[in-house]
């Protein structure tokens, strides 16, 4: 195991006294104050990789709205942060909306997505003039103008692009082939463009495409521009429309697993808009305005999963640890078979030299986050921080095996606050109720 690789990546993670810290605050000293399981994130970081993001765009484009993806990470904390840098929000729900609003997200900043919004959606989006309404399909179309004419309103549309684009990521997170949900493929974007311009209640100001999520070779990224590009080229040439703004999704993906190099943001946006602009000068049209939806990217490595070992085991020829945090605190490994670095808090300074299948408390055989994963000769009570858990963590995170989602803290330079409380059963079942005639049964052997 080389520790000082796994850190070069993941500078706010630092190695104290043979100890893991978070920048300087000591994980140990955390899960004796707030227990176990327990989820870490580092504010700091977040506003780190904002800034690189934001950084790498200023370079390359005059307008963009870098419009934070909801679905990696909705937790109270992280939006109002995000908001407070002026981040964007993509949402793909009428919760997501509100929530976007309520932390002060401006509504021209916000991007709403999603194959199947309700007319319900499309309506608060409409009412409250969200920035861009993404359609994906021709009667989606007609429903927005539709709704948008009984309110008596132009609602901002993009129209997402299926573009039949293999992303080499997982299968259950890639989103560019025409065997997946999303999108228009290219025939039908021709008569969604044809119908926008008889729409009265509809003014097309973008198209938009996402191909999936962690992506770690640029190759995909940038046919991924050229193909959007020529085809914003061709609507605005062929439909004479006032196009002026290309949504590239997100996808750039993260190292969780160490790599001899891996894409940064700068590599992308370098990528992009190259492409882009050589395409737009050869027809002399104007640079128009660029929405990116990182989600991953800004929060993945902000956190840390603390868990306690409960048991060590041996069974058959494995050898066990059994921890206090289960699948429901943390689903991307039984979903998706992710890997995620997983290091002992405390004693660093040993060899690892033991093979180990780490899993919780769930009654499944899924929930296991690591296989054959070399530690230190590890002992009940223990403690192990699960890496880059910021990303589609707390956002599964549910109360399967009637289990609690785990406490959260955030932390600040050298401040720590709760950000999330651990649930009890009434916080679980509060929305529950027992219908009156089971109340009034009465007992009765069977």
């Amino acid at each position: 195991m080389d520790l000082s690789k796994i850190l070069k990546i993941r500078s706010h993670l630092r190695i104290r006294g043979n100890n893991l810290f978070i920048r300087n605050i000591s994980l140990k000293k955390l899960s004796e104050e707030y227990g176990t399981p327990l989820y870490v994130i580092d504010a700091e970081r977040i506003i780190d990789k904002y800034k690189e993001i934001y950084n790498s765009l200023s370079k390359h484009f005059k307008e963009f709205n870098i419009a934070y993806s909801y679905k990696a990470n909705h937790s109270l904390s992280v939006v109002n942060l995000l908001s407070k840098l002026e981040a964007g929000a993509t949402v793909t729900s009428y919760l997501g909306m509100e929530l976007a609003l309520s932390s002060g997200v401006s509504p021209s900043n916000v991007v709403l997505v999603g194959p199947s919004k309700t007319k319900e959606e499309l309506r608060y989006a409409i009412q409250n003039n969200i920035g861009l309404t993404v359609v994906e399909s021709y009667e989606e179309l007609l429903s927005v103008d539709s709704i948008a004419n009984e309110l008596g309103l132009v609602a901002n549309v993009g129209i997402r692009v299926n573009l039949n684009i293999k992303s080499n990521t997982h299968k259950k997170i890639a989103t560019g082939l025409l065997t997946h949900k999303f999108g228009v493929n290219v025939n039908e974007l021709h008569l969604l463009l044809k119908k926008c311009k008889k729409l009265n209640n509809v003014n097309l100001v973008a198209l938009h495409s996402h191909i999936g999520s962690q992506i770690l070779d640029l190759n995909p990224l940038k046919r991924q521009a050229i193909e959007l590009t020529k085809l914003y080229i061709k609507s605005i040439e062929n439909y004479n429309l006032k196009l002026n703004t290309l949504d590239f999704g997100g996808g750039v993906g993260v190292p969780y697993l160490i790599r001899k190099s891996y894409i940064t943001y700068e590599d992308y946006a370098k990528v992009i808009s190259t492409e882009m602009k050589a395409l737009l000068k050869n027809k002399n049209l104007e640079e128009p305005k660029i929405i990116v939806e990182p989600g991953r990217y800004i929060v993945a490595d902000s956190s840390i999963l603390l868990t306690k070992v409960n048991y060590v085991k041996k069974l058959g020829n494995k050898k066990w640890l059994l921890v206090d945090a289960g699948m429901n605190d943390f689903m991307r490994v039984a979903l998706y078979d992710a890997y995620h670095e997983i290091l002992p808090v405390e004693k660093l300074d040993r060899k690892f030299v033991e093979k180990y299948n780490i899993g919780g408390p769930v009654c499944e055989s899924s929930d296991v986050f690591a296989f054959n994963r070399m530690l230190p000769s590890m002992k009940s009570g223990e403690l192990l921080a699960m890496l880059d858990v910021g990303a589609y963590g707390l956002s599964m995170a549910n109360n399967y095996n009637i289990r609690s989602i785990p406490k959260t803290v955030m932390v600040w330079k050298d401040k720590v606050e709760v950000a999330r409380e651990k649930e009890s059963l009434e916080d679980i079942v509060k929305k529950e109720k027992v219908p009156n005639f089971i109340k009034e049964l009465q007992l009765v052997s069977p």
